[in-house]
């Protein structure tokens, strides 16, 4: 069963900041999956770190996500297409990633402090991002 990484990191004001291909990994295992997160993580911390000392009043997004997927995809073109096949699919539109995603990981960086970065608000983004 195939399993897609998604991650995002974010200043609030400018947008995106991850470079391309980095966003999305497939996985072949949960284990492999859970191992590219915490490599993951790891990078975003020091990004965040990094951003953070050019521009202390800028407010920052990270969060990691792990979807056991339906169907088996090998590559990330087929990755998005069957989130966005299970987003239209839906019967439950507040929810529809579901049982999918099995593993969350945000967090919000402000120059004060960092707090917990809810899933509901990361899956919502990524909802309107996919559709």
């Amino acid at each position: 069963m195939s399993h897609v990484v998604i991650s995002s990191f974010e200043n609030t004001d400018t947008g995106d900041l991850q470079a391309q291909g980095e966003a999305i990994t497939v996985c072949a295992s949960e284990a492999a999956a859970r191992e590219h997160v915490a490599n993951r993580w790891r990078v975003l911390e020091q990004s965040v770190a990094a951003a953070g000392a050019e521009d202390p009043d800028a407010t920052f997004i990270a969060w990691l996500v792990i979807f056991r997927m339906p169907l088996d995809v090998d590559n990330v073109d087929e990755a998005l297409e069957d989130l966005e096949l299970v987003i239209e699919e839906t019967d439950t539109p507040d929810d529809p990633f579901g049982e999918l995603a099995i593993a969350y990981q945000g967090m919000k960086y402000a120059s004060a402090a960092a707090v917990a970065y809810p899933q509901k608000d990361a899956l919502d983004g990524l909802e309107a991002w996919l559709t």
